[in-house]
């Protein structure tokens, strides 16, 4: 069987806006202000957002789990038409410190019509 192994690397500003639209789909209420800060834990692949508030300047960011980052980046990439084929393996790492899809490909081997002989 053969395999195909792609990586799709995100920056900050796409994560951002990954984060923020899959809160806006989840009902999350987000802070009427900008996205100013963006931490990526790197162990445990969740994100922290931190948004710029006048009123309250301590409050603290919204955090997201590694499952609601990859749903938020699979949604991403949907609307952004990067692909990323549903029947695929897709591994969410942090490489040279960027955020990545790894995604793998898997093929049925084909069946073959000609006889094959080796000597």
């Amino acid at each position: 069987m053969t395999s195909e192994y792609r990586v799709v690397f995100f920056d900050d500003r796409e994560i951002v806006m990954a984060l923020i639209e899959h809160a806006r789909t989840q009902g999350t209420k987000l802070p009427a202000s900008k996205a100013i800060k963006l931490e990526i834990d790197r162990a445990t692949l969740t994100a922290k957002l931190a948004f710029a508030r006048r009123s309250t300047p301590n409050e603290a960011p919204i955090e997201f789990n590694s499952a609601a980052l990859a749903q938020a980046l699979i949604r991403y990439c949907k609307k952004a038409g990067i692909p990323l084929p549903v029947k695929s393996n897709k591994e969410l790492r942090v490489m040279d410190d960027r955020v990545a899809f790894i995604v793998e490909l898997q093929r049925a081997p084909a069946d073959a019509l000609v006889p094959v002989e080796y000597e």
